[in-house]
């Protein structure tokens, strides 16, 4: 009884953490759509392997296929949008019970049941991973539970209820839990540190826009969403920038900044909730990226931005009052147009108005007219 349950808290982890780690070595391949097939069917092949290990664990300790579901449920609940693991979870139990059963250990006519064990434990997994309300550890450890008991209930109609049976799949799954929630919670932290970094990095430590990193990798992604049907980008350059700072300083300068970027962001959010985006690109210029909408609807509310600081100066903590103007241009993203080619022509344009007396807002429409006279 002792090497029984020995084995089944040993290398059920193992093998379990095993597959999660392969999985994680060849997901780094995952964009790279003449490797997805390979991936996928290395994937498939070494989980086979992996099951069939499980299951002559299983049948060794407890004459029972207990633990092979343990992995499809595993490495679901870690990647739910990956159909494979779906399907993966559905079948597992069918092709088992036909070992056992070319084994002697159960009977080809109790197929109705083996079928019946992947609807349960489908649905099961379906039902907990849609509970949004609760945590992945919960719902991860409720689906192991639900596993167990499942199993034992199984156990106990097939009269194969043995004392050592269920002390060694009891065990194994509390000693599974416990390596599993702990494994999970490093990974939340490591995970959190992550982003906490990655955020850091997109941020400009001035102002608290996003910066010319996270403009970057914005414009990468906007080619790969398909609800994206309209692309407007903008540069903008406070006016006489310089001149602010050599005359009132750069703390003068840092305030100015401050004040041009968190207006420039509360209003490009309020008028575009989740399609517009404001950017500091380095120094007093900035860029902005608005999807789904027209340049007009762009052009109207950067006219806002420019009447609201006409009508507003800049008081700064020493009391000094700073009128503030600034120059924009503004582009569609054409069609089949790289979107960094997009960005420059933005920058091109908003550098065409610095050099033609600042302070107004240029599109498209306005630059082909300029160029035709």
């Amino acid at each position: 009884m002792a090497i029984e349950i020995f084995d089944a808290v040993i290398y059920l982890p193992i093998i379990v953490i095993g597959q999660i780690y392969f999985e994680h070595y060849f997901a780094s391949f995952k964009n790279q759509r003449s490797a997805n097939f390979i991936l996928t069917t290395v994937i498939v092949v070494t989980y086979l392997i992996q099951e069939f290990c499980l299951l002559q664990i299983s049948l060794l300790n407890i004459r029972d296929a207990a633990f092979i579901m343990v992995l499809p449920v595993t490495m679901l609940f870690r990647n739910s949008r990956n159909k494979i693991w779906w399907w993966l979870l559905a079948i597992t139990p069918i092709p088992a019970n036909i070992y056992m059963a070319h084994i002697k250990l159960s009977s080809f006519s109790d197929w109705g049941v083996w079928i019946g064990q992947s609807i349960v434990f489908f649905l099961v997994c379906l039902a907990l991973t849609s509970r949004k309300y609760l945590s992945l550890r919960v719902r991860y450890t409720m689906a192991i539970v639900g596993l167990g008991i499942v199993e034992l209930l199984y156990l106990t109609l097939e009269n194969q209820f043995r004392p050592a049976s269920i002390v060694a799949a009891t065990a194994d799954l509390g000693v599974f839990l416990i390596l599993e929630g702990q494994r999970y919670a490093v990974e939340m932290k490591k995970d959190q540190k992550l982003k906490l970094l990655q955020n850091e990095s997109e941020r400009d430590d001035l102002t608290g826009l996003l910066n010319y990193r996270a403009l970057s990798q914005e414009i990468k992604n906007l080619t790969k969403r398909k609800e994206i049907h309209n692309i407007i980008i903008g540069g903008l350059d406070i006016d006489h920038f310089k001149s602010i700072n050599d005359r009132y300083g750069h703390f003068v300068g840092n305030e100015v900044l401050n004040r041009f970027s968190t207006t420039l962001r509360d209003r490009i959010h309020s008028e575009f909730p989740n399609h517009g985006y404001a950017y500091r690109f380095g120094g007093e210029e900035f860029s902005i990226v608005v999807t789904n909408h027209s340049i007009s609807e762009v052009h109207a509310v950067l006219q806002s931005v420019e009447r609201y600081f006409v009508q507003h100066p800049i008081i700064t903590t020493e009391g000094d009052q700073i009128s503030l103007s600034f120059s924009a241009g503004l582009t569609n993203h054409l069609n089949g147009e790289v979107l960094d080619n997009t960005l420059k022509r933005a920058d091109r344009m908003l550098y065409s108005v610095k050099n033609n007396g600042r302070g107004w807002i240029i599109t498209d429409h306005h630059h082909k007219l300029e160029e035709a006279e």
